[in-house]
């Protein structure tokens, strides 16, 4: 089975930028070529039909959705729930503002540029608690920290992020920025890599390439974000649009507490998890789908706040980063992007 890459994903997302956001081009955007293509599906038939569209094809990081789906937890809250994978990953954001999907997986350095845009877009729901992109090199090259940079060439995207990670991680170090030689290898950052090209790579994603290199053999070190000076984020969040929160506030209400039984049902027992993604997707490969889900399921939480919970001083603190280092050509008002007032048992 062809599947798109990650890395591919990214650079349709990186493109999303240059798109026009007036009303008749967003709907345009949704239209034929962003539409969304549904698993064949529904769980819960009979009940209040909602679409749910995932960022990109099911894997590890929706581990939480289809153990909610194969529990019947659509179902037991009134809910028939369609899941769709889309065409053009980039559009999810475009369908959800258009009312194309009620509800939508994205990142939440999406839906804050998708603010500076005015695309009108909410988080209402933190799908993982941490970042996935990480900081990656061979363990034979002996980087053991950022400051082991300094000297070295390290691969990236080729976009602002990527730059500004790098810069942040090697000054908090306490190293000079400027003698890290950056190589923009586009998106073949795992193959640049393991090729010699590179030292290291930046805007690598610690539950794919650094499961990719472990099963091609690899001897690897992973250096988590979050870790060395850049804000914690929310990798993944459930977003829906502005208008829809506000005239279906019950239905809001009742798929958040959907998911988060669903990734709370996750958190006890990820090989069931596992189990409920190889089922919606058999074509995944058994051993690596497993082996992504036990590594990804622990940071659909964390010990401070309850799954689901969106930090907001957190969101603040990565809106004022990101303003810095230019990744975002503005701050946002984070109030106006995200809210946990959706979160079963728990108000903003």
């Amino acid at each position: 089975m062809k599947t798109l890459t990650r890395r591919q994903f990214l650079r349709r997302v990186a493109a999303i930028g240059a798109l026009p956001v007036a009303g008749g081009v967003l709907a345009s955007c949704a239209g034929r070529e962003g539409a969304a293509q549904s698993d064949g599906r529904t769980e819960g038939a009979g009940g209040e039909g909602i679409t749910l569209t995932l960022d990109w094809y099911p894997n590890a990081d929706h581990a939480g959705v289809y153990m909610a789906r194969r529990l019947g937890l659509f179902r037991d809250a009134g809910l028939d729930v369609e899941i769709r994978q889309p065409s053009d990953p980039a559009s999810v954001l475009q369908l959800v503002a258009a009312g194309r999907s009620e509800f939508g997986i994205s990142y939440e350095t999406e839906i804050t540029n998708a603010a500076v845009r005015d695309i009108p877009v909410l988080s209402v729901m933190a799908i993982m608690q941490h970042p996935l992109n990480s900081l990656i090199s061979l363990r034979e090259t002996g980087i053991e920290s950022p400051a082991d940079l300094a000297g070295r060439k390290v691969g990236y995207a080729g976009q602002s992020f990527g730059s500004a990670v790098l810069d942040t991680i090697v000054e908090e170090a306490g190293e000079d920025p400027k003698t890290v030689e950056k190589v923009n290898v586009g998106y073949d950052l795992r193959p640049a890599l393991t090729g010699g090209r590179v030292d290291a790579i930046v805007d690598a994603y610690w539950n794919i390439e650094g499961v990719e290199l472990e099963e091609e053999g690899f001897e690897a070190d992973v250096i988590r974000l979050e870790d060395v000076g850049v804000p914690n984020y929310n990798e993944l969040v459930l977003a829906t649009s502005r208008d829809y929160a506000g005239t279906n506030d019950g239905t809001v209400r009742d798929f958040v507490a959907a998911l988060v039984a669903g990734h709370e049902a996750a958190l006890e027992d990820p090989e069931a998890a596992a189990s409920a993604l190889l089922e919606a997707s058999p074509e995944l490969e058994g051993r690596t789908a497993r082996r992504t889900t036990e590594l990804t399921v622990p940071i659909f939480s964390r010990p401070e706040f309850p799954v689901g919970f969106q930090p907001p001083e957190e969101w603040r603190a990565y809106v004022a980063w990101a303003a810095e280092h230019g990744v975002l050509p503005r701050p946002v008002e984070v109030e106006k992007v995200m809210t946990n007032r959706y979160l079963p048992s728990r108000e903003s």
